[in-house]
């Protein structure tokens, strides 16, 4: 019984570092078949394993099938954090564009905007799909792939996150986000990227704002 115990926290810990490290994301699916084979244990204490995982919140348990690694509700502390690293992203990319004079095309950003203000009433996943395509449209011009993939994964990590009242401010500040996005793409074709700087800056402080005034860790 002892033996078997131990095999449990092997698995569990192994499991639970895996989803902390950001090796295992959000949707990927585990089996109990795959970790036996990986740990050198027997099916059981990994399905014990997934079991406690669930009741905290880390997995999803499918039947016959193994379990899905959960996207974890963020608090209002971590939302908070991951505007303030989307908006350093982004002024400092808007800084690069500065310095190396790089025209800003707006072709296919306007196309973006252009939908998502005609969406602007339509379901989260429709109107979030759209923001997210639109804010990987402005970044277009980065050289530096990795802090795209980057920042890209913390949107989508924000657009799809486990948060209902989170999900539910964003859906009251669409009006709020579809002027600024009008703004702020208006400096960037002008070339005027201090201010497109400046608008990034406030339409993050307002959200932030808006969550610190409306949700509690």
């Amino acid at each position: 019984m002892a033996k078997t115990k131990k095999l449990d926290e092997v698995a569990y810990q192994y499991i639970k570092e895996k989803i902390h490290t950001r090796q295992w994301v959000p949707q990927t699916r585990i089996t109990e078949l795959a970790l036996s084979k990986e740990l050198n244990i027997s099916r059981t204490p990994i399905r014990q394993a997934f079991q406690q995982l669930q009741q905290e919140g880390y997995l999803d348990v499918e039947v016959y099938k193994g379990a899905r690694v959960r996207e974890k509700k963020i608090e209002a502390h971590g939302l908070q954090e991951r505007m303030e690293f989307i908006e350093m992203i982004f002024v400092h990319y808007f800084h690069y564009l500065q310095i190396k004079e790089i025209i800003f095309d707006g072709t296919q950003v306007d196309d973006k905007l252009t939908s998502l203000k005609k969406c602007r009433n339509e379901s989260e996943k429709i109107f979030l799909d759209l923001e997210t395509q639109l804010l990987h449209k402005i970044l277009a011009f980065s050289k530096n792939d990795y802090s795209v993939r980057i920042v890209m994964d913390t949107i989508r990590e924000l657009q799809t996150q486990n948060n209902p009242d989170y999900l539910s401010l964003m859906r009251k500040n669409r009006d709020i986000k579809i002027k600024h996005y009008e703004t702020l793409i208006h400096y960037l074709k002008l070339g005027d990227y201090p201010l497109a700087r400046k608008e990034m800056r406030i339409l993050i402080n307002q959200l932030t704002l808006s969550i610190i005034h409306n949700m509690s860790d």
